[in-house]
């Protein structure tokens, strides 16, 4: 019977090192499926404000390569609602942008901890729904790159500590306890 009872606490102990090894691994192609989907919404934000900022430029006769500013600065007196609009999307894609540079230029190993902070310091509806959008159109892969490799170790590890610590859970409740003796 002890034998029996080893063997599972063993298949036990390998199946949490298994399965927090994959879990892991998953990190690094999450954080890179987050940075392009930000990169995408920037992209499409941005392709929005210059079709916008063609048709102001034609309606008002503006100069073809005016600015940003110069096209918002010559809508807010005759089309304020507009002016602020076209301002809050150049911000929301300007945030957009930031972040994935602010994810991307981090290193390898550290990208996922830098959308993680940034999650968390600087959190904004639109970003979190990008997140939330990644993640729930992210499909679990193996990646064999060094940071799924090293997040991969670290799940190895976490899993075996906890399915050791939930396997010597029976034993330990089983022992009889120590008592001590007063001299």
């Amino acid at each position: 019977m002890r034998f029996l009872g080893r063997w599972v606490a063993d298949c036990l102990e390998l199946t949490f090192m298994l399965a927090g090894a994959l879990l892991f691994m998953q990190i690094p192609a999450l954080t890179h499926a987050y940075v392009v989907a930000l990169q995408q919404v920037a992209q499409q934000a941005r392709s929005d404000i210059d079709q916008r900022e063609a048709t102001a430029r034609q309606y008002y006769h503006l100069p073809p390569n005016s600015a940003d500013d110069a096209v918002i600065a010559a809508l807010r007196p005759v089309e304020p609602s507009n002016a602020t609009a076209l301002q809050a999307s150049l911000a929301r894609a300007s945030m957009f942008a930031a972040t994935g540079a602010r994810i991307t230029t981090a290193p390898t190993l550290r990208q996922p901890i830098a959308a993680m902070l940034d999650a968390i310091h600087q959190p904004d509806p639109d970003k979190l729904v990008v997140l939330q959008t990644s993640l729930d159109t992210y499909v679990p892969q193996i990646s064999f790159g060094l940071a799924a490799a090293i997040y991969g170790i670290v799940g190895l590890l976490i899993g075996g500590l906890l399915g050791h610590s939930i396997s010597a859970l029976p034993g330990a409740a089983a022992s009889p306890r120590r008592t001590r003796r007063t001299v």
